[in-house]
């Protein structure tokens, strides 16, 4: 019978049965390969969020550390040494000022020069609104600060953005290998702009 059956498989043109493939054991460029990939890790810490992307080709880290926004405030982000203030895309923040603690305001274009230096960008694609909508304040400027109170314009309500968390989730960072331990300005593995959403 089962002579028959495989006469008549194969008369008909059916393939014969085989023997299920070996899978081979995994060779050293199979591991390589597996540790060129792009492994992206995210983390939330008491209102911040850290995503720590590690490309395995080039071992290179990029890392994204911000404060989504929320019902009471804007979004918050860090780089290079800098913590953005995002007021809204919409919103021209080239006459803003700013205040640290209630201390007496200072005007954001006197940080241009040292954010300069960092190589910061200060101007976004949008011919319309050059500024994005974002405050940029140098991290020294920020040191033991709670508080950080912006006026994009004469005729617009001061918004407040409290720093709670940051200085913990910023060691948290820097402890998973983003940027210098030490503090060092200059931090290229910080990205303002974003990996994923």
């Amino acid at each position: 019978m089962l002579i028959a059956s495989l006469a008549a498989a194969g008369a008909l043109g059916l393939s014969w049965p085989s023997l299920p493939q070996a899978i081979p054991f995994p060779t050293e460029g199979m591991h390589r390969r597996a540790g060129y990939k792009v492994k992206t890790k995210a983390y939330h810490l008491k209102g911040w969020e850290m995503r720590i992307e590690r490309d395995g080709f080039t071992g290179l880290t990029r890392c994204r550390l911000y404060a989504p926004s929320t019902v009471f405030q804007g979004r918050m982000t860090y780089a290079r040494d800098v913590l953005g203030f995002h007021l809204g895309e919409d919103v021209d923040v080239g006459e803003a000022w700013y205040s640290i603690d209630d201390k007496p305001p200072v005007a954001w274009r006197d940080d241009f020069p040292t954010l300069a230096s960092r190589r910061e960008p200060l101007s976004t694609d949008n011919l319309f609104n050059p500024t994005g909508g974002v405050v940029l304040i140098p991290h020294d400027k920020l040191d033991g600060a709670r508080t950080v109170t912006i006026r994009a314009g004469r005729d617009q309500t001061p918004r407040r953005f409290r720093l709670k968390g940051f200085e913990r989730a910023l060691a948290a960072a820097r402890a998973n290998g983003c940027g210098a331990t030490d503090g060092e300005a200059g931090s290229d593995a910080f990205q303002r702009d974003a990996l994923t959403p």
